[in-house]
Protein backbone atom coordinates (compact mmCIF):
# COMPACT_ATOMS: atom_id res chain seq x y z
CA UNK A 1 0.00 0.00 0.00
CA UNK A 2 1.04 3.59 -0.61
CA UNK A 3 -0.51 6.28 2.03
CA UNK A 4 0.58 9.97 1.65
CA UNK A 5 -0.63 13.14 2.15
CA UNK A 6 -0.34 16.19 -0.05
CA UNK A 7 -1.75 19.52 -1.29
CA UNK A 8 -3.54 19.19 -4.44
CA UNK A 9 -4.38 22.32 -5.29
CA UNK A 10 -4.91 24.11 -2.38
CA UNK A 11 -6.52 21.53 -0.36
CA UNK A 12 -4.71 18.72 1.65
CA UNK A 13 -4.84 15.38 0.86
CA UNK A 14 -4.85 12.30 2.37
CA UNK A 15 -4.70 8.95 -0.32
CA UNK A 16 -4.27 5.35 -0.06
CA UNK A 17 -3.53 3.00 -3.20
CA UNK A 18 -4.08 -0.76 -2.63
CA UNK A 19 -2.35 -3.06 -4.24
CA UNK A 20 -3.88 -6.47 -5.24
CA UNK A 21 -2.25 -7.93 -2.27
CA UNK A 22 -4.20 -5.51 0.15
CA UNK A 23 -7.11 -6.22 -1.58
CA UNK A 24 -6.57 -10.21 -1.30
CA UNK A 25 -6.26 -9.46 2.97
CA UNK A 26 -8.81 -7.15 2.91
CA UNK A 27 -11.60 -10.16 1.42
CA UNK A 28 -9.90 -12.46 3.91
CA UNK A 29 -11.09 -10.26 6.53
CA UNK A 30 -8.18 -8.79 7.75
CA UNK A 31 -9.19 -4.45 7.87
CA UNK A 32 -6.05 -1.92 7.48
CA UNK A 33 -5.64 0.60 10.44
CA UNK A 34 -4.16 3.51 10.06
CA UNK A 35 -3.24 5.98 12.95
CA UNK A 36 -3.88 9.61 13.12
CA UNK A 37 -0.30 9.77 14.39
CA UNK A 38 1.01 8.64 10.81
CA UNK A 39 -0.61 11.85 9.12
CA UNK A 40 -1.12 14.53 12.01
CA UNK A 41 -4.71 14.26 11.92
CA UNK A 42 -7.27 13.94 14.70
CA UNK A 43 -8.96 10.52 14.00
CA UNK A 44 -7.84 7.01 12.85
CA UNK A 45 -8.64 4.79 9.56
CA UNK A 46 -9.92 1.99 8.87
CA UNK A 47 -10.40 0.33 5.62
CA UNK A 48 -12.12 -2.60 5.32
CA UNK A 49 -13.85 -4.82 3.11
CA UNK A 50 -17.48 -6.29 2.83
CA UNK A 51 -20.26 -8.32 0.71
CA UNK A 52 -22.16 -5.25 0.00
CA UNK A 53 -23.28 -2.18 1.90
CA UNK A 54 -26.14 -3.93 4.00
CA UNK A 55 -24.48 -6.48 5.39
CA UNK A 56 -21.16 -4.43 6.07
CA UNK A 57 -23.87 -2.34 7.67
CA UNK A 58 -25.53 -4.79 9.94
CA UNK A 59 -21.81 -5.95 10.86
CA UNK A 60 -20.76 -2.34 11.89
CA UNK A 61 -24.39 -2.18 13.96
CA UNK A 62 -24.07 -5.59 15.71
CA UNK A 63 -20.32 -4.05 17.05
CA UNK A 64 -21.75 -1.00 18.19
CA UNK A 65 -19.84 1.30 15.79
CA UNK A 66 -22.82 2.83 13.52
CA UNK A 67 -24.55 6.20 15.18
CA UNK A 68 -27.17 6.45 12.64
CA UNK A 69 -26.83 10.42 12.92
CA UNK A 70 -23.52 10.25 11.79
CA UNK A 71 -23.66 7.34 9.71
CA UNK A 72 -24.26 7.61 5.60
CA UNK A 73 -24.12 4.19 3.83
CA UNK A 74 -24.35 4.99 -0.18
CA UNK A 75 -25.61 1.91 -1.23
CA UNK A 76 -24.90 0.94 -4.61
CA UNK A 77 -28.50 -0.56 -5.45
CA UNK A 78 -30.51 2.29 -3.57
CA UNK A 79 -30.21 6.17 -3.23
CA UNK A 80 -27.70 7.33 -0.57
CA UNK A 81 -29.65 6.11 3.08
CA UNK A 82 -29.23 7.20 6.45
CA UNK A 83 -28.82 3.67 8.57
Amino acid sequence: MIKFKANAGGRELVGFILTEKNVEQLKKGHPIDIKAEEFNIPFDILIAYGKDEQTIARDLRKAGMIDPERTVIHDASEKKTRQ
